[in-house]
């Protein structure tokens, strides 16, 4: 699961929207069976053995293929995680962050620029006792600060940008270890009620460690005055056409501005990283590329976009964004 709490199926899905594991892939992967209604009216009905071709392709079909009307997801009994939230450094994280990965079945950590600070979270099963984050700690941490100081500190950021600096390397600091244990979704997922912009690129694991690195340098020696923190997290190769997981184990790295904020330099920027590295954006965020860079980052690119002329010929499903991302 992805950490935003309110989310739609056929929107997460199709976007490819993930949260972060070892050996869990996004919510597209868990995808068992789907019906989607095409161009000319069709309803089909897709699954490994049933149209197997465009099941490939649509269970992240970015809206180019056609109406998803029903999907059928593998699910489980519900079973109890147990998160360990712990500050660490930059330097530790980076240089552990395969072990960290290797050690925890569901690993992430957030740096915050202007420092050399980072929050990490493991998650991993557990046979419990249900503990769950306290009414009060829940309240001072999950929403006054993440949420209530975090809005008022953005804001002041926004009015005053020289003053990020020293926010940040108190923000870093304000949130304090804590363990507790409950059920998936209330850990995976945080109420997010400060507005921002979001760009995501999923580069191939074994390169995130060293993207972050130039990150943090490319920051350091600029003029930009970032106040949201940088998120990382990781997914297992999976097997639909255009995830950008696909066919490759990968490391997720997330910048963020704050809304009403010029995002524009600090983006570009970072992208210039990720595209180096040979990064996926999110097809859901915000992001530069165009269908000439998709076909050199994703090896069955050809194969999407041929599906697409045989579902959708005269382009019923056509917009804007996918003229740029996909082609004519």
């Amino acid at each position: 699961m992805g950490d935003i709490m309110e989310q739609t199926v056929a929107g997460a899905t199709s976007t490819g929207t993930h949260g972060t594991g070892r050996d869990s892939a996004s919510i597209s992967a868990q995808i068992q069976g789907l019906e989607i209604v095409t161009a000319d009216g069709s309803v089909l009905s897709c699954s490994a053995k049933e149209n197997p071709e465009i099941f490939a392709a649509a269970r992240i079909g970015i809206g180019a293929l056609g109406v998803i009307s029903a999907i059928t997801f593998a699910v489980e009994p519900v079973f109890l995680l147990t998160a360990r939230e712990e500050p660490m450094s930059f330097d530790r994280v980076t240089s552990e962050f395969d072990a960290l990965h290797a050690e925890n079945e569901h690993f992430e950590f957030y740096w915050f620029p202007h420092t050399g600070n980072c929050n990490t979270k493991r998650n991993n099963r557990s046979a419990g006792p249900e503990q769950p984050v306290g009414t009060v700690s829940g309240f001072f941490e999950d929403e006054l600060l993440s949420n209530g100081l975090f809005q008022v500190v953005n804001s002041l950021g926004r009015a005053v940008p020289g003053t990020i600096p020293a926010i940040a390397k108190i923000s870093s600091k304000a949130l304090s270890a804590r363990t507790y244990t409950d059920i998936p979704y209330k850990v995976f997922t945080s109420p997010r009620r400060v507005r921002f912009v979001e760009m995501e690129y999923a580069l191939p694991r074994e390169a995130a460690v060293e993207a972050l690195r130039e990150l943090r340098a490319m920051v350091d020696r600029s003029k930009l005055r970032i106040s949201f923190p940088v998120e990382v997290r990781t997914a297992p190769a999976d097997d639909i056409t255009l995830s950008t997981a696909s066919g490759r184990e990968s490391a997720y790295i997330a910048v963020h501005m704050y809304k009403g904020t010029p995002y524009q330099a600090y983006f570009t920027a970072a992208e210039r990283i990720f595209t180096a590295h040979g990064g996926r954006p999110h097809w859901g965020k915000v992001h530069t590329r165009d269908a000439e860079y998709f076909a050199s980052v994703y090896p069955r690119f050809g194969e999407f976009t041929a599906l697409r002329d045989r579902l959708d010929p005269e382009r019923v499903f056509g917009n804007d964004y996918l003229r740029r991302v996909l082609g004519d």
